[in-house]
């Protein structure tokens, strides 16, 4: 019998008597060798702190996103509560879970298995009724005759299951139909983190000092090296006997025979493991509890960079999995739905950087004050009036005259005064910290990148070729609404936002060209460190006066 059927045999549906959870149960399924020696199964994986912390973040924080289904209005998107898998997204996917529960459960099946199983059942009309976790231990695709199915184990027998009825949430795979199991991937690194922990466990158990050898000038039974042996341990292991006095009697003498927490490098390995498992996971390695690398300065730019890098990758399976398997073909084909997170509810600015982006964009004119209050979790004002847009007075539209008016004479026609100096400056003040904060996040985030990179010199010209290629999105994402906000705010075109991006681009790659071609392999590292610490903080101003007063530059 194999391994997975002595496991179903125990429990099925009908005779819950043996929990899945019972660490017994799960023993059944084996576990794998590591170099160390360590044993490495869900179960120790998960009772090795880092990764107990990555798997729990990651799938936390997939949990806690509001995940909608979304209906195109016109140019815009509005929710759709009517859609069969709204509530089954939103709140409750089946009577026993909530959603946060459910896509948790799910998400940590991915994290740890390398895929995440639901059964989507559905009523006589395909339409989704239900979404309900399988084991992801117990579940499989196969191909059969070319055809895809998901074979499942329940009731303790098979059950072969259409594509269309599993929700499948997959990690990086070979063939595209299956993730790599994350603890089979990991085991020497989880192995040599657990083994390190019990090494220290080992270590302060026995008084935090070094294995000793007791000798005797002569030669004694084995009952008596064996009775000498537990006094010893009585009276000197554990911390409770820490410093005890030892009092060695006919001429016995006491010899070290292993190196101190110091010399091992206890610390100093432990904090690398968490690294390791950081980057099996993908997330920055102060979330997982190492701050001796903490590269940005504010919790916003700290959540973006594992919004960017480590969550939204996952989110983006959840979106195209949920819209392949809970949209109607009708809709998927017309595009006329969408399933999206609501990745805003993560990154969250301070308060008063919040102020200054409300700010401007209820002063440009393309948010207003019922909007922005919808993002504090505020409710509209009333009688209408928060619906109401605000445009500047400098700002004028181009094109046709309206209808009802005669043609306008462009000799008598007067022009529009521009702002006072008074209240350009005040524009331009507020705007030009805006504008420098999105540039220093960005500039801050290719540094990041650079200074990982130069660890080795011998490929960093191949990362820097596809720099670009890599953070142009994002790096595009953050500068053009405060570009736009600032024209719009002025009336008037300075610098367009992909000029801006491109100057950003072209400057950290001039500066890294030279650092290239003129530092030794041996000082790379921190000739780059050096000239992006130098960048970071120049190169932000330099931009928000490039947009400000393109004259300047």
């Amino acid at each position: 019998m194999s391994l997975l059927a002595r496991l179903f045999d125990r429990r099925s549906i009908e005779n819950p008597a043996v929990s899945l959870n019972d660490p017994a149960a799960w023993d059944l399924l084996g576990a794998e060798k590591s170099s160390t020696g360590m044993s490495v199964s869900r179960k120790t994986a998960l009772g090795y702190s880092s990764f107990w912390r990555g798997v729990n973040l990651i799938s936390r924080d997939v949990a806690k996103l509001p995940l909608f289904v979304q209906r195109r209005v016109g140019e815009g998107k509005e929710r759709d509560t009517d859609h069969a898998a709204f509530p089954l997204l939103r709140y409750k996917p089946n009577p026993e879970m909530t959603s946060f529960i459910f896509r948790q459960v799910l998400q940590s099946h991915a994290l740890i298995e390398g895929n995440g199983y639901a059964y989507i059942d559905r009523d006589g009309a395909g339409t989704p009724m239900e979404l309900i976790p399988l084991d992801p231990t117990a579940t499989y695709p196969i191909r059969e005759n070319g055809r895809l199915w998901y074979v499942t184990q329940a009731g303790g027998r098979l059950r072969r299951l259409d594509p269309s009825s599993v929700l499948h949430i997959k990690g990086l795979g070979y063939d595209g139909l299956v993730g790599y199991s994350v603890i089979h991937m990991a085991r020497e690194s989880i192995g040599l983190g657990v083994a390190l922990r019990d090494f220290g466990s080992r270590f302060f158990r026995s008084n935090a000092r070094p294995g000793v050898v007791l000798e005797h000038p002569a030669k004694i039974s084995n009952e008596a090296a064996k009775r000498i042996k537990e006094s010893w341990d009585q009276m000197h292991a554990g911390i409770d006997n820490a410093h005890k006095t030892a009092i060695l009697e006919e001429g016995m003498k006491l010899t070290t025979m292993s190196i101190n927490a110091r010399d091992s490098q206890l610390l100093e390995s432990r904090q690398f493991e968490i690294r390791e498992i950081a980057n099996w996971f993908g997330v920055p390695p102060h979330k997982l509890g190492d701050t001796t690398r903490t590269a940005f300065a504010s919790l916003e730019q700290e959540n973006q960079s594992y919004l960017d890098d480590a969550l939204d990758p996952w989110l983006v399976v959840w979106e195209e999995e949920c819209r392949e398997k809970l949209l109607t073909e009708r809709e998927k084909e017309s595009d006329s739905h969408v399933v999206e997170f609501l990745r805003q509810a993560l990154v969250r600015a301070n308060l008063k950087d919040r102020g200054a982006f409300y700010n401007t964009a209820l002063q440009g004119g393309w948010m207003n004050r019922d909007e922005i209050r919808a993002r504090e979790s505020m409710n509209p004002l009333p009688n209408g009036e928060g619906k109401k847009f605000y445009t500047p007075l400098n700002v004028t539209t181009s094109g046709e005259n309206p209808p009802d008016d005669p043609p306008a004479d462009p000799e008598s026609e007067p022009e529009v005064p521009p702002p006072d100096a008074r209240k350009r400056s005040a524009i331009d003040a507020a705007h030009r910290r805006v504008i420098r904060d999105a540039a220093a996040r960005m500039v801050t985030r290719l540094a990041t990148h650079a200074r990982k990179a130069a660890k080795s010199p011998d490929r960093f010209d191949d990362w820097l070729d596809g720099m670009e290629n890599e953070h142009l999105a994002v790096v595009r994402g953050a500068i053009e609404p405060v570009v736009t906000a600032y024209h719009a705010a002025i009336g008037a075109e300075t610098c367009g936002s992909d000029e801006v991006t491109a100057r950003l681009f072209d400057c950290i790659r001039s500066a890294l060209d030279t650092v290239m071609s003129s530092t030794p392999p041996k000082n790379f590292h921190a000739a780059v460190d050096a000239r992006m610490n130098e960048l970071e903080s120049t190169l932000p101003d330099a931009l928000a006066e490039l947009v400000i007063d393109p004259e300047i530059l």
